[in-house]
């Protein structure tokens, strides 16, 4: 697609880090606009600060997860693969890895300043899948996160050379799961609104619970369709599956929990 929006000079505007930063800025404008118990408690700076924190732990945590699923394919040796790794830095994320590192950073913040946790999440998961909508988007027009050879009308052809779909498969019909999984984080984001405004799902947790359970069915889904290298296959899942489907009964645990 068009990894590169425009370059002037030596200065050039990557897709995916600008829907990356088209995100940030939509999940900050949402926060800042919805009202809830815990927006009734966080003020802009503190906000600001979650959001930040949050988004450089999963950043980091995305990237640790990439080297640690494909460490052996990196490079012959240790050197070369952190090289690989710094240098190819803009891309190759596992969400998961920065999901979990981003959560820890939450939740620490939380506890530092007397937040309360669940509270504090549900007020973010919405932002949250606003913010994944966007950068799945990036991912599209970069051409990462691929899928599969779709051999029907709804492929989508990738000519550019500088994207990261193999070469092989530059003009083949692939499966745009970027776009679905777009569209399912935007359905997940207003289902979550839609569910944040009743007052029978007020409990603490509730929103987080239903964000974890919707967004891991669409994962694990979308999984099928991927044809990416997934880091390996265990009982027949991809990792990536393995962790959602674990995180779907978590969540369904969660909402057993609060509901009674």
């Amino acid at each position: 697609m068009h990894p590169v929006l425009f370059h002037i000079g030596g200065f050039k505007l990557p897709a995916y880090g600008f829907m990356i930063a088209l995100g940030y800025a939509a999940a900050i404008l949402y926060l800042m606009t919805v009202k809830s118990r815990a927006g009734a408690v966080l003020n802009r700076d503190r906000a600001a600060d979650l959001v930040f924190y949050s988004a450089l732990a999963g950043i980091l945590g995305a990237k640790a997860a990439y080297a640690l699923t494909y460490w052996p394919e990196l490079g012959p040796d240790t050197l070369s693969r952190l090289i690989y790794i710094f240098k190819s830095f803009p891309y190759g994320f596992v969400f998961y890895g920065g999901l979990a590192a981003g959560a820890a950073a939450f939740f620490f913040y939380c506890r530092r300043h007397k937040l309360d946790f669940l509270m504090t999440a549900d007020h973010f998961a919405p932002a949250l899948a606003l913010a994944h909508g966007f950068g799945r988007l990036g991912c599209f027009l970069a051409g990462c996160c691929y899928g599969r050879p779709s051999g029907n009308s709804f492929g989508v052809i990738f000519t550019d050379p500088r994207c990261e779909v193999p070469a092989a498969w530059l003009d083949v019909p692939l499966h745009p799961v970027q776009i679905y999984e777009s569209a399912g984080n935007f359905l997940i984001f207003g289902g979550l609104v839609w569910l944040s405004r009743r007052e029978k799902t007020s409990a603490a947790g509730m929103i987080l619970s239903a964000y974890i359970l919707a967004y891991s069915v669409l994962r694990f889904s979308l999984e099928f369709l991927r044809g990416d290298d997934r880091g390996g296959v265990w009982l027949g899942l991809s990792p990536a599956q393995a962790v959602s489907a674990a995180a779907a009964l978590a969540a369904v645990f969660m909402i057993v929990r609060i509901k009674k």
